[in-house]
């Protein structure tokens, strides 16, 4: 984790109070500075320069659309940037699983060249920046937006270094109207941003690694049984929640230190009482930007909703890497999601606001996000084993 680095803690104990000591004028110019700074640092030159590329390219294109205008330079830039995150991110994966696939229908394997080539090293936050610029692409062109002019205010916004790494995905008409009004926060935001900052270290450290070290100890049993399984599923779901959430609220937390507000990610997923309350409440930088630039102009809930729906998911799956199990996650949560709206239009009593019904619900949601967490963090053939394992242990001698 990039907050944890012994680097970072000196580069922010100057960033940030360097923020506060900065003239008015001169604060947007210490940002840009500071978050260039912290890119190159992390990145370095052949790192820095997908994202340079990519971020002039979306900013010179988003003026060109600007009122519904220039539909092709705006199809064309949307493939660039989607196409070099698929590129650096996915190819590889891509050209193996090909390769698998013909070897197993019959079809022989790729050649030499095609099987062992590997991609360059992605560069940082591939999957963050891009997609923050598919959306500030989208909603200038389709939606009419008002396109950043200004080229500091883009640049501050596509390498903002709170959430550049590891998001939350930010979107521009809420972030970029704050830096056309930079100013020192009051004590009282600034002391709660350092006291968020340190919540999200306290998650990550005490209570995310400390979790890995329990995790570790239950794969190494020699036999899957239900409370095994179980126990690994209730850990790595509160491991990724306290990893992620740690990491969201020092990001967030730093931003309110600049006296800037970002996303926020996580909202209690773990009461959530159904699928859909769960993908509201987790990730939610992620999801809500799943729902508007994949899921609605796939047609959303006017037609083919349940392939739709099962598209959306299956990206938001690879979104987080480039393995089969990712996708297979994503997959599942889809056709969780297909199946409560199934059950939701033919038996809504069932979703009535009653104290069983409602904890029945609840146990219903943990209980397949849980199981899920298994298809995130295992192969599929591990996932099979602790499926299984424990149902023929009940009937074997």
């Amino acid at each position: 984790m990039i907050f944890l680095d012994n680097w970072f803690w000196i580069f922010a104990v100057i960033a940030v109070p360097g923020f506060w000591l900065c003239p008015k004028p001169l604060k947007l110019y210490w940002l840009l500075a500071a978050s260039g700074i912290f890119h190159f640092h992390f990145a370095g030159p052949a790192g820095m320069a997908p994202i340079i590329l990519l971020a002039l390219m979306t900013y010179v294109t988003g003026i060109a659309v600007a009122g519904g205008n220039g539909r092709r330079l705006f199809i064309a830039t949307c493939t660039l940037v989607v196409g070099s995150l698929l590129f650096y991110k996915y190819s590889s994966f891509g050209l193996a699983s090909l390769g698998a696939f013909g070897s197993a229908l019959g079809f022989g394997s790729l050649p030499t060249e095609l099987s062992t080539w590997r991609a360059p090293i992605a560069p940082l936050a591939i999957s963050f920046f891009t997609f923050e610029f598919i959306h500030y692409l989208y909603e200038v062109r389709v939606h009419g937006r008002e396109p950043i002019r200004n080229p500091i205010h883009f640049g501050v916004f596509a390498i903002f270094f709170p959430s550049l790494a590891s998001g939350p995905i930010k979107r521009f008409p809420d972030f970029v109207p704050q830096l056309e009004r930079l100013e020192n926060p009051g004590v009282d935001k600034a002391l709660a941003g350092a006291r968020r900052v340190i919540r999200g270290m306290f998650k990550k450290v005490c209570i995310a690694d400390l979790l890995v070290e329990f995790i570790v100890v239950f794969e190494d049993v020699p036999q899957y049984t239900f409370p095994v399984v179980a126990a690994l599923a209730v850990l790595q779901g509160f491991r990724i929640y306290y990893d992620f959430a740690g990491y969201s609220d020092m990001a967030i937390g730093l931003a309110q230190m600049l006296n800037l507000t970002i996303p926020e990610n996580f909202d209690r997923p773990y009461f959530s009482t159904s699928l859909q309350d769960f993908w509201r409440r987790w990730h939610m930088s992620l999801s809500s930007w799943i729902r508007d630039y994949i899921y609605i102009p796939l047609g959303g809930n006017r037609n083919h909703r349940g392939a739709n729906m099962l598209m959306a998911m299956f990206i938001c799956g690879l979104w987080h890497g480039a393995a089969w199990n990712f996708a297979i996650w994503g997959l599942y949560h889809g056709l969780g999601l297909g199946l409560e709206n199934i059950i939701k239009s033919r038996y809504p009593t069932l979703f009535e606001d009653r104290r069983v019904l409602t904890a029945a619900r609840w146990c219903c949601c943990y209980g397949f996000v849980s199981y899920g967490w298994l298809l995130f963090f295992y192969p599929a053939s591990t996932v099979w084993r602790m499926t299984v394992d424990p149902i023929l242990a009940l009937f074997g001698p």
